[in-house]
């Protein structure tokens, strides 16, 4: 995930993106962190915390990312969006985007962690470091503001473990590890071979691309949609089918 999208993902509620992004600027550049000042600006402080980590104070970065990001809202808010679907792609570094093609990968999940208030859903049979990395700082921030993740433990992918246990460190570090939870399939189910992620029962994204560095970045070739509506909730009865419960 860039600098812009993670920006963006913070600017996205802001009525002004250029005004929030100079008001993000002066937050992030600030010798220590504010969270009254986080707050009264409009942005979630935990998701400041994390951009502050990111950036390292670092004043030139940050104002370029608070630029880009404040361009990306920009560009998100220009597309008219009138199908309750939207075609995901995740595509190799400097590829065009095909007409018609507005969301990468990357770009999707970090929407959907960042818009969720009450629930995250997450299944992918094969995930590595650093793909949940892309998600992990938004998914601590997700449990602070109260949002439950379950994530459904792969029982094929050989960097799962090591990976789920990072992400539970991370976790810890910065968000509420009581609010992050792995869910396990039966005995007698069939191999999870689905990648989905689900955010309030309300819109997911089904598709191609595991949690894995390759599949998110554009290593890899990945096609996928995120739905919105009613076909959420059939998704999600998918998932239980086979869970333990």
């Amino acid at each position: 995930m860039d600098d812009a999208e993670l920006v963006g993902g913070v600017l996205v509620d802001a009525n002004d993106s250029r005004q929030g992004a100079r008001a993000l600027s002066e937050l992030l550049r600030a010798r220590t962190a504010d969270r009254q000042a986080a707050v009264k600006a409009g942005f979630d402080p935990v998701l400041v915390d994390v951009l502050r980590a990111r950036f390292e104070n670092n004043a030139e970065r940050i104002e370029l990312a608070c630029t880009l990001g404040a361009a990306w809202v920009d560009g998100r808010r220009s597309v008219v969006i009138q199908d309750p679907w939207d075609i995901v792609a995740s595509l190799p570094s400097g590829t065009p985007m095909p007409a018609g093609l507005r969301r990468t990968t990357g770009e999707t999940l970090m929407h959907l962690v960042n818009q969720s208030s009450a629930t995250l859903r997450i299944a992918a049979p094969f995930i590595d470091w650093p793909g949940i990395s892309f998600i992990a700082d938004a998914l601590a921030a997700a449990t602070v503001r109260g949002v439950t993740i379950q994530m459904l433990l792969p029982t094929r992918s050989t960097h799962a473990e090591g990976a789920l246990n990072e992400l539970e460190q991370a976790i810890e570090r910065g968000g509420e590890i009581a609010n992050f939870r792995i869910a396990r399939l039966r005995y007698e189910a069939p191999w999870a071979h689905l990648k989905v992620i689900v955010s309030d029962s309300i819109a997911a994204y089904i598709g191609s691309a595991n949690v894995t560095g390759a599949g998110i970045t554009g290593q890899n070739l990945e096609l996928g949609v995120l739905i919105r509506g009613q076909a959420v909730l059939v998704v999600e009865r998918v998932l239980d089918l086979f869970q333990e419960h």
